[in-house]
């Protein structure tokens, strides 16, 4: 009979195994952000074998964009009556997300992703359509109420205002000033907005 050498890793059921290595992802990147982050200090600090790790996700941006998605939560714009302020509403939300820990941590988990479009598609699924699908509801509203032309490209509308409000916190780290988000919805609802060709 032979000595075992080691303490053995105690036994999680699949669910709490990945619940653990979720937490573990987060912490690290929390702590030590992406680049810092890896498959192998996740699945120690989990407390699991890496193959459990890779038993649910094929990398670590994978691991990543299910945190994130898990930690994300969609600002809700509800039916107010009030195209502008709804719009306005819509643009705090996305200045909110991109300003944030979320927001900066997706640009560089899609800046990461690289050719991996399994993962790419995940992000978009996951993170990225939740929000939209909220601004296209808003947006529609508004084209419906006769405030906004009929024929504007609602997505360009879309890529606009997150580009802008991305840009300004990702990028630059300046904010966007509330003078300069009155005046982009101002004008969107005055029809100078990118239209369907």
């Amino acid at each position: 009979m032979t000595e075992q050498t080691g303490a053995r890793r105690p036994r999680f059921s699949p669910e709490e195994a990945r619940e653990r290595i979720l937490a573990a992802a987060g912490d690290i990147l929390d702590t030590q952000g992406y680049a810092g982050t890896t498959i192998e200090e996740i699945a120690t600090k989990a407390g699991v074998a890496k193959k459990s790790v890779y038993r649910w996700w094929p990398n670590k941006a994978a691991v990543v964009a299910d945190l994130l998605a898990q930690r994300s939560t969609v600002h809700q714009v509800p039916d107010q009556g009030d195209t502008r302020a709804e719009l306005l509403d819509l643009f705090d939300a996305i200045i909110d997300y991109t300003a944030g820990a979320g927001g900066s941590q997706l640009l560089l988990l899609l800046g990461a992703v690289g050719e991996d479009g399994t993962t790419e598609r995940a992000i978009i699924a996951r993170i990225i359509e939740p929000r939209r699908a909220v601004g296209r509801a808003v947006v529609q509203r508004g084209i419906a109420r006769g405030d906004l032309p009929a024929d504007l490209d609602v997505d360009a509308l879309l890529d606009v205002w997150n580009g802008v409000a991305s840009y300004r916190s990702g990028y630059r780290n300046v904010p966007l000033l509330r003078s300069t988000v009155l005046q982009l919805v101002d004008l969107a609802l005055a029809g100078h907005a990118p239209r369907l060709a």
